[in-house]
């Protein structure tokens, strides 16, 4: 029996679809599981020079939990080993796996410019060091970039075409290019607060003929500007930190369902937040707003989906701000006295920002087993660095002597038996969070569990191994017939597409009643968008699964199949599908970039061709 179907949604027996190797049902009865929980730590080691160390056996490696002793049960070396192609099964025209196309990488790369925490000039500098690295790249570790302005916005997803990469950042309607932030101060606004306070400080030195003889009104009023200041800076930082936050958490769910390391280097000018698990060592004011949980639910993310965060200085070397050219004395000044003081206090208040920023940056890369990178200009070398460290590494797995699966956070504490390196890896993790990572990408507390990963550019995921047929419609609709899809603005000249996903039942959960039913959910999606990210077309659907003993042997002899009419308006470029199966949270997505141009006529379109391209982006 199915349940919910909206049309034109269907659900037929596969008579015709290449499935894998089939396996005998399960039986119906009790069925006895064991759950053992492995936690897996990344290791990455260097020598006094810097460099990764190879070739450590599992013998040179000790590990401790909470200061006890762990075994090691499964230990890897990896090496940054070159992209291998796999051969690929023969498909029938139109048709479309997510079969990995290649041996999975040592380690996925992803480029985060940071527009909302960065000034313009900063930005500038980050854009062309990245542009010299990647003219100059040879590399088959597969990168991805994102910017961070008002929200996370994807630039292209992870290729290994450099080339298309770089035209992705060229293009300007990417909106990847340099940005005034909304939220930052600029270097005018900057000095003309520190000149109006000069001026008000100058008046009352004047006024009083004494720094010591200040009249109440004028001191209220300096102190008025200054609260003025502050709550307005405040209230900037607050908005930032959410945004950051937030944006760190996205990349987090974009990158947990795929294996092995991944390592975001991120090019910022300011880091608004800290990542300590300890509330303790979060500064004053943001605890005060109450951001403790919010930080520790972001850096559990980053750990639990085995991301490393490279934190990289935007601004390059540091400078004293009274040697820069914008330097200048603020007005006002006008006697030794007072510029000694202004300078003081200007240097001072420098010092402690960009000590503040560069603790926060080495204790988000100690946090999550990355590197930081500040005071130096050669950006491009940083990047370089961190995607060459972050290929090689170590894998250590064990089971803990800890068995129970909740309580306070666990420290993991990682030597070297002989050998004197400098090792960098996760420190800790939180037990309930290790034990939702080892069940699935998502749950469903989590909100909508497919979601996340249906945004365009990001590689197919295959958990979830199917076969998508795309083709267009034959016959067309009349161009006013009513539209296929979940977007009731949809206008103008469409295609509409047959789409078929085809499944093989053991890739899904599905329980076993007391009667013999088989019970699951599998949640299915269409987006299609233009060539900038665009949600244009949608269609989400979960399907309700109640199998009899005698559909349900059916089913997994020869799998299912989902059958969809969809339209694909002017101006699309790729279709990204999605299936989930709710019970176990594991997914799976195929994306394709189409080339179906749209009639513009006023009447019946005519008929499309040549169909969907068989071009999909390059998986890592």
């Amino acid at each position: 029996m199915l349940r919910g179907i909206l049309p034109p949604l269907t659900l037929v027996l596969l008579s015709s679809v290449t499935l894998p190797a089939q396996h005998n049902p399960e039986p119906v009865g009790p069925v006895l599981k064991s759950t053992s929980r492995l936690v897996i730590v990344d290791v990455v080691v260097r020598d006094a020079n810097g460099q990764p160390v190879p070739g450590l056996r599992k013998e040179d490696f000790r590990v401790l939990e909470d200061g006890v002793p762990q075994v090691v049960s499964v230990f890897e070396e990896h090496t940054g080993r070159p992209y291998a192609e796999l051969k690929q099964p023969a498909l029938p025209p139109n048709t479309f796996s997510n079969t990995p196309r290649a041996d999975a990488p040592d380690s996925l790369n992803v480029v985060l410019l940071d527009a909302l925490n960065t000034p313009l000039t900063d930005q500038v500098f980050v854009r062309q060091q990245i542009l010299k690295y990647l003219n100059s790249l040879h590399t088959s570790e597969p990168i991805a970039v994102f910017i961070l302005s008002e929200r996370l916005r994807m630039v292209h997803g992870f290729t290994r075409d450099l080339p298309e990469l770089l035209a992705a950042l060229g293009d300007k309607a990417s909106k990847s290019g340099p940005q005034l932030s909304p939220l930052l101060r600029s270097g005018g606004e900057i000095q003309a607060q520190e000149q109006t306070a000069a001026q008000i400080q100058s008046e009352v030195y004047l006024s009083s003929g004494s720094y010591y003889h200040v009249s109440k009104d004028i001191q209220a009023e300096v102190d008025a500007l200054r609260q003025f200041s502050d709550e307005q800076e405040s209230s900037k930082t607050r908005n930032r930190v959410d945004i950051t936050l937030s944006a760190m958490r996205q990349i987090a769910t974009y990158l947990a369902g795929f294996p092995g390391r991944k390592n975001v280097v991120w090019f910022s000018g300011a880091f608004p937040l800290t990542f300590s698990p300890n509330p303790s060592a979060l500064s004053t004011n943001l605890m005060e707003w109450n951001y403790a949980e919010e930080l520790r639910k972001t850096a559990r993310a980053l750990t639990v989906a085995r991301v490393a965060v490279y934190p990289v200085e935007a601004g390059g070397l540091s400078t004293d701000p009274l040697f820069e050219a914008s330097g200048l004395p603020a007005a006002g000044i006008t006697d030794a006295r007072t510029a000694t003081e202004y300078e003081t206090s200007t240097l001072q208040e420098d010092g402690m920002q960009r000590t503040a920023a560069q603790t926060t940056m080495k204790e988000l890369a100690f946090n999550t087993g990355g590197e930081a990178f500040y005071n130096t200009n050669g950006l491009d070398d940083a990047l370089a660095q961190a995607i060459h460290h972050g290929a090689r590494y170590y894998t250590l797995d064990y089971t803990p002597t800890n068995k129970k699966m909740y309580g306070r956070c666990r420290h993991i504490h990682v030597q070297l038996t002989h050998q004197h390196y400098k090792l960098a890896y996760r420190p800790g993790y939180d037990p309930a969070d290790e034990a939702t990572a080892r069940t699935g990408v998502h749950s469903r507390a989590s909100g909508d569990p497919l979601r996340p990963l249906m945004a365009p550019g990001l590689p197919n995921f295959p958990q979830i191994l199917y076969e998508m047929r795309v083709k267009p419609t034959s016959p067309q609709p009349e161009f006013t017939a009513q539209r296929a899809g979940d977007n009731s603005n949809l206008q103008g000249a469409f295609t509409r597409m047959d789409v078929d996903l085809a499944i093989s039942e053991k890739a899904l959960r599905l329980e076993a009643a007391p009667n013999g039913q088989r019970n699951g959910t599998v949640e299915l999606a269409l987006v299609v968008y233009d060539r900038y990210g665009n949600p244009l077309n949608w269609v989400v659907r979960n399907m309700e699964l109640s199998l009899t003993p005698e559909q349900y042997k059916n089913f997994w002899d020869v799998g299912v199949q989902f059958h969809m009419e969809f339209d694909v308006p002017r101006g699309a470029s790729y279709l990204r599908s999605g299936v989930c199966d709710l019970a176990s949270g594991k997914a799976g997505t195929i994306e394709v970039v189409l080339d179906v141009p749209a009639a513009e006529t006023e009447g019946k379109p005519k008929p499309p061709e040549p169909g969907p391209s068989s071009n999909l982006p390059t998986d890592p």
